[in-house]
């Protein structure tokens, strides 16, 4: 047992596929592996000449042999993230152990244990402390842990309704999968229902309602579904000039301050605005807000001295914050000033024109949405249709309440 697992090690630091422990099971390895695995192809035994990087093939007992390809997630910065090392630090986290993460998973420790450090590299931060207590995530692997399992969700999900035909399939899979090809339009999630209406009606200005669809989405997905042309239109919060796609800036919005029940700005002035803000924690948005509003949220926290924070990812919670006392916050004014001049939320807020950059309402069309007949008017359209159902102003309250 000590020759074999001595070979083993041997083999991983050589970079080769490790022998798989006696008693694993050829259709679990599949069952594991079927998120990464191209369907319909097949792969000569061992590493061909022409095979990539990516492309593992894994011996399975007896001297059989599981194809496996490990597609590979390009992250910021450049670093490429393969779905079998994402999957391999989730076992460790559930396990808290790579011994045990190892046997799950039917591979050895020490392939484990290297998966794990080509993900590290890979990112540029540790994700477990090891010691005799077993594998702890760090701080950094504790963010990033959301991430992966969010990914390896989205990954499953896609698979399942993507998936083989079959008579258990549900039928409404089908119909999100299956149906002909439509025009599809983004909406930034962060925008008001009155945003939605107008990208609606302009599309049915041009387009049977059986013709398009209308996603809604983060910001910074849409950005990235319209250069990828998977999207070809998009409305949506920009704080950027330059996108590698056809933009219009159709509107602007100055920032709003968010705060107590019970509470009033006296003025709006950046020393007014310093004092309110110094008297709660800071609701600071997590991603996706978090990267795409960076260059705002730095000029605030810096301008106004800000030090406390309490961390969300949601609206909602937001919300429950700073009803209760606890919080206070800045958002676009669009996200607290519903439909005609209604607010979207009872709590007290106060624009604060020219003390904070404003944030772009752009419409952006991908090179694929021009080929499908999605013009410059488009842009205009909803401009237009915005015009005419404005927010307006708040009813009057307060000073520097409106």
């Amino acid at each position: 047992m000590a020759g074999r697992t001595a070979r083993a090690a041997a083999r991983a630091r050589r970079g080769r596929p490790p022998r798989l422990l006696r008693g694993a099971r050829p259709h679990a390895l599949l069952r594991r592996s079927r998120l990464t695995a191209a369907p319909g192809r097949r792969h000569p035994p061992g590493r061909s000449p022409s095979a990539s990087r990516s492309q593992q093939v894994t011996k399975g007992p007896r001297g059989s042999r599981v194809p496996s390809i490990e597609p590979r997630v390009v992250a910021e910065g450049g670093a490429t993230v393969d779905v079998e090392a994402l999957r391999s630090f989730l076992a460790v986290a559930r396990h808290r152990s790579i011994s045990k993460a190892a046997a799950d998973s039917y591979v050895t420790q020490p392939a484990m244990s290297q998966r794990l450090r080509r993900l590290e590299d890979s990112l540029g931060f540790a994700l477990f402390q090891r010691g005799w207590k077993g594998a702890v995530l760090t701080p950094q692997g504790a963010y990033f842990l959301p991430y992966a399992a969010q990914l390896m969700r989205d990954l499953s999900n896609a698979s399942a309704v993507l998936g083989k035909q079959d008579p258990s399939r549900p039928r409404s899979f089908t119909e999100v999968a299956g149906h002909p090809h439509k025009v599809v339009f983004g909406v930034d999630n962060w925008l008001s229902e009155r945003s939605v209406r107008a990208v609606v009606s302009s599309a049915l200005d041009v387009y049977g309602a059986d013709e398009f669809r209308v996603t809604s989405r983060p910001a910074t997905t849409l950005i990235d579904l319209l250069e990828l042309n998977q999207l070809d239109a998009g409305l949506f919060y920009s704080t950027e000039a330059d996108h590698p796609f056809r933009t219009d800036v159709i509107g602007t919005e100055d920032m709003a301050l968010v705060h107590p029940p019970g509470t009033v700005l006296e003025e709006v002035s950046a020393p007014a605005v310093k004092e309110l803000l110094s008297r709660y924690r800071f609701v600071l948005f997590d991603n996706p807000v978090l990267t795409h509003h960076a260059r705002i949220t730095t000029t605030l926290i810096e301008t106004y001295e800000i030090s406390r924070f309490h961390v969300v990812d949601d609206y909602r919670t937001m919300h429950a914050l700073i009803r209760l006392g606890e919080c206070i916050t800045v958002v676009p004014a669009g996200v607290v000033v519903g439909d005609r001049g209604q607010r979207a939320t009872d709590l007290p807020s106060s624009r604060l024109p020219g003390l904070l950059p404003q944030i772009n309402i752009t419409v952006g069309v991908s090179d694929a949405g021009r080929d499908h007949g999605v013009t410059e008017a488009f842009a205009a359209s909803v401009a237009r249709f915005l015009d005419e159902d404005p927010p307006g102003t708040p009813d009057a309250g307060p000073p520097g309440t409106g």
